[in-house]
């Protein structure tokens, strides 16, 4: 909607006169330029008078808020929209810009133009005023150092991220001791990414008296054994080894850091010495660790030794050269006996153990056929496996001995050929088997779908073939054969009959589609 040709000739005509009448007859040009920008000044405060009139009227119910409650809404925003309330209206904006707490949460992430960075840190610092501020900000450099150190005793939350599009902004000049030198009264979580070439020298405790959370970006150095403790730390991450920085001391670890529940060490390319290691009593809270080496592994085995006997709920181990399942087995030898689980996932690259507590051990497989050769020795302890079809082919059928073993899932597309059988021509002992789970891949293609259940038969009664008792003779029955959704509309074809020889009840899912009739 426009002004109409009456309205806007009325307003031309009143503005023309105002402005005739007021030149009358002089002649200075600067007076007369004077003049006309007055008549523009007042007509532009006339128009957002209106404006903020039209404003309050048309907003209705969320202008009659207590400007707490208004405040408050906004603060459901993100920080973008939070900027654009403030050209909504003067009212608006007066709420928004009189409550420091709207932009004390402060969030750059990698979008923010590089060159905007530093204005919007510092405008959202003065707004801020003197409340506790929680920052996660992606790109990093000198300048935002500058801004950011002087309010370091308001800081809440302190995130450094980065991403592959940013990392040359973390240069070997980044220096990131502006953190520690200054009392942090009520900081609880500080994460920096790694700069590798750095060393950080931990402050002592009395530094951050309510500190959490510490992710650091590199080798460190711990207080003098003395210091105090930082008693609330209950999350803790470092390197123990770098490129370019000397190792870790970290023998006092649990010293400095009595309450851990998670702990996070990574290795570079050389081994460390085991005096380093964290080697004092290992704290009862802890119960999540995650270590990782991108060098031949020695150190994370060394390390769960010390560790053995501690109770953990889950273990992360990484390592790209070097297979850990063996280690992560002999530390749950240490705080359990069998029958455990295994799962190989294939797709993540990694193999889950877990104990009758179901505490967790997630061990690295880059070898697609790692897992089942390394851990023979282990074999008798595992009372449950989840494995793709096609692992399970190459390595479980060649005279393993399971006799704890009850329960077989299988899934992922099924490989059938007489020649890879041939090729592995062994058996199975497991007496125990009290389950077999197939799960077949999906395929959109029915056509496909078929084919795929087709080869999961014949590779299924091909494996019963080679499951065996403990006498060498063949396992009777399976007392619970259970397929997953995707095998429903195909169960009833003729290629699947032998399972009623081999199976004493057939399931989908959880419903019990067969069961043989026993004599009463």
């Amino acid at each position: 909607m426009t002004l109409s040709n009456q309205q806007r000739d009325a307003l031309y005509s009143y503005v023309a006169s105002l402005f005739t009448e007021s030149v009358n007859d002089r002649r200075d040009a600067s007076a007369v330029d004077a003049l006309a920008s007055d008549i523009a000044s007042v007509t532009h405060k006339a128009l957002g008078d209106a404006v903020e009139a039209w404003n309050r009227t048309a907003c209705s119910a969320m202008c009659r808020l207590p400007m707490e409650l208004l405040a408050h809404s906004f603060s459901w925003l993100n920080l973008t929209d939070r900027a654009k309330v403030t050209a909504v209206s003067r009212y608006f904006r007066s709420v928004a810009l009189g409550d420091p707490s709207l932009w004390a949460q402060i969030e750059l992430d990698q979008k923010t133009p590089h060159l905007m960075i530093t204005d919007t840190l510092a405008l959202l610092l003065e707004r801020s005023g003197r409340v506790p501020l929680d920052v996660h900000i992606y790109p990093q450099n000198e300048d935002v150092a500058a801004l950011l150190a002087p309010h370091i005793s308001r800081i809440r939350t302190l995130i450094l991220d980065k991403t592959h599009d940013t990392s040359w902004i973390l240069a070997p000049t980044q220096d990131i001791s502006w953190i520690f030198e200054q009392p942090a009264p009520i900081l609880e979580l500080v994460k920096v990414p790694p700069v590798r070439h750095l060393q950080t020298v931990l402050p002592l405790p009395a530094w951050a008296p309510l500190l959490r959370r510490l992710e650091l970006p590199s080798t460190f150095v711990l207080p003098v054994s003395s210091s105090g403790h930082f008693d609330r730390v209950t999350y803790f991450s470092g390197w123990m080894t770098t490129d370019f920085a000397a190792d870790t001391d970290a023998s006092r670890l649990f010293n400095v850091f009595p309450s851990l529940k998670i702990l996070q060490l990574s290795f570079t390319k050389r081994y460390t010495s085991v005096d380093y290691l964290p080697n004092t009593r290992v704290p009862s809270t802890l119960e999540e660790i995650t270590l990782h080496d991108d060098g031949d592994g020695l150190n994370i085995p060394a390390l769960l030794a010390l560790w053995h006997g501690h109770s953990f709920r889950v273990v992360n181990l990484h390592s790209i050269y070097t297979p850990l399942a063996m280690s992560a087995l002999e530390h749950m030898r240490s705080v359990a006996s069998g029958p455990w689980r295994l799962d190989l996932l294939v797709e993540e690259k990694e193999c889950e153990l877990r104990t009758q507590d179901e505490a967790v051990y997630k061990v690295n497989c880059y070898d697609r056929y790692a897992g089942f050769h390394e851990v023979r020795g282990f074999l008798g302890t595992l009372g449950s496996i989840v494995a793709p079809a096609s692992v399970f082919l190459h390595q479980l059928t060649e005279l393993f001995n399971m006799p704890s073993l009850r329960s077989v899932t299988l899934y992922g597309a099924f490989p059938w050929t007489f020649e890879e059988w041939e090729v592995f021509d062994g058996v199975l002992c497991v007496p125990q088997l009290q389950a077999l789970r197939l799960e077949p891949a999906h395929h959109a293609e029915e056509r496909w779908q078929a084919g795929e259940l087709q080869d999961c038969s014949r590779y299924t009664e091909e494996l019963f073939r080679r499951f065996t008792l403990e006498n060498g003779s063949e396992l009777p029955k399976v007392p619970r054969l259970v397929f997953s959704e995707v095998a429903r509309p195909y169960v009833g074809e003729e290629y699947w009959a032998w399972i009623y020889q081999r199976a004493s009840s057939v399931y989908i899912e959880d419903e019990l589609l067969w069961q043989e009739e026993t004599d009463n």
